[in-house]
């Protein structure tokens, strides 16, 4: 009896650091989070899971991790205790049939559907009224979420995998797709599928990615691998800086790196600091949403609004931005003020502070996925006015050789880079100081005339 009493108490003294590696981890094709490239994992969720091992003084070996269907790798880690599975979405329905250790990411799951279409869903209701087909993947948190929204059954089809669903999606055999919005786009540009002909339509949910351990997991090693993932965190002094396509303040230059003035002034910053960033560009909606959840991440060019001025710490000003209305010559709109706009279809996108702006004087809007989209809506004769940015719509309309009517010009506001409560106060200082350094240095800063979006 001491014998088996000193056996157990020896095995609770092992570190529980050494027991992470007797963890078996499944992920699936989910990019830009886990995929495979050239036979080997990539991705953001396995760069974490690397960092997290290093922090604790061990290597991830890369037969730890199998790549398997996603409803396969899902039974399994239901049923098989030291097993994980990544990257997952936390979920009230799967909050207790999992232990949780994270986050990775925030996602966003969505019903994409051609852009063309111009389809238009409010409720699950209207939904369910309608004649639209859906397909998801089998055990995929966008299936789960049609079924805990009441979606009709009879109008969902589940594929074993996202490539079949987005060649039923491309192939017209089903209306709609849910998925999560960034990777599915990140699949359509890896399979050659145009992504701008694709839209997000409606929201199923926004939630938090998760490294999801068996329930019958020692709690133990889910406490060792949070911790890991914290203190590899803490030992990162990177940051996130994220934003969209707004040129000329923020945009993909030729070698595919971000670029723009408002770039420009951010990485002055950061190399008076001392600091380093991440720069990633991203659909505006999704580094809104990733900067308001995630630790040490910030947005930029944002519009510093009352709606918005308590979800972040606000850098800045960087530029001053121009909001105006363009339609195409051949329209021959004669409109000057907002207030004639009423009876026309006015285009913006989603969580653009220039569209709520409109919004919120009571016009109703057409809202794309990403700006760029609403230069092809006008000129498909989609919508008929398009609010933006006045120098980015000029710069986009000359990028596509179209000529646009500058309606006219009804906002003038400051640009800032927004940054996640959670960001220590003594960081922001210095940021903040660099920019009023460069500012002092200019003779005219945030200069409207020739800087604005």
């Amino acid at each position: 009896m001491r014998i088996g009493m000193l056996v157990i108490l020896l095995l609770l003294a092992l570190p529980v650091s050494a027991g992470l590696q007797q963890l078996r981890f499944i992920t699936e094709e989910y990019p830009p989070y886990n995929y495979s490239e050239n036979g080997q994992l990539k991705g953001i969720a396995i760069e974490l899971l690397e960092q997290a091992f290093a922090a604790e003084g061990l290597q991830l070996q890369p037969q730890q991790i199998e790549l398997l269907p996603w409803a396969r790798g899902y039974d399994t880690a239901l049923s098989t205790a030291n097993t994980v599975l990544f990257s997952t979405n936390r979920t009230a329905a799967r909050e207790t049939l999992f232990q949780w250790a994270g986050p990775i990411s925030a996602d966003r799951v969505v019903l994409m559907g051609r852009a063309s279409r111009t389809l238009q869903i409010d409720s699950i209701t209207e939904l369910n009224a309608s004649e639209l087909q859906i397909v998801a993947i089998r055990e995929d948190v966008g299936a789960q979420r049609l079924q805990e929204l009441g979606v009709d059954p009879d109008r969902i089809t589940l594929a074993s995998n996202n490539t079949s669903a987005l060649a039923m999606l491309e192939a017209g055999r089903v209306d709609l797709w849910a998925y999560g919005e960034d990777v599915a786009y990140w699949l359509m540009r890896s399979q050659g599928v145009d992504p701008s002909a694709f839209e997000a339509v409606y929201t199923l949910s926004e939630t938090y990615l998760y490294f999801a351990l068996n329930a019958d997991t020692d709690p133990r090693l889910t406490e060792q691998l949070q911790q890991a993932i914290d203190r590899s965190r803490d030992l990162a002094t990177q940051l996130r800086f994220l934003t969209e396509e707004y040129p000329p303040f923020n945009y993909l230059d030729e070698q595919q790196q971000v670029a723009g003035i408002a770039t420009t002034r951010l990485r002055t910053m950061l190399k008076d600091t001392g600091l380093q960033a991440e720069f990633q560009l991203l659909p505006w909606a999704r580094a809104y949403t990733e900067a308001r959840l995630n630790e040490n991440t910030c947005v930029y060019s944002t519009t510093r609004t009352p709606e918005r001025e308590a979800e972040f710490h606000w850098l800045g000003p960087l530029h001053i931005s121009q909001w105006g209305a363009f339609s195409l010559p051949e329209a021959g709109l004669q409109v000057t003020q907002l207030d004639q706009l009423d009876g026309l279809r006015i285009g913006s996108f989603r969580e653009d502070a220039v569209g709520q702006y409109v919004a919120g004087l009571g016009h109703q809007l057409i809202l794309a996925t990403t700006d760029r989209e609403n230069l092809t809506r006008l000129r498909n004769g989609l919508i008929d006015v398009w609010v933006t940015g006045v120098t980015h719509a000029q710069r986009i309309a000359a990028d596509e050789q179209v000529s646009l009517t500058h309606l006219f010009t009804f906002n003038e506001v400051p640009l800032y880079l927004a940054c996640h409560r959670d960001i220590s106060p003594g960081l922001i200082q210095r940021m903040q100081h660099s920019l009023e350094q460069q500012d002092a240095s200019l003779q005219h800063p945030y200069s409207s005339g020739a800087q604005e979006s």
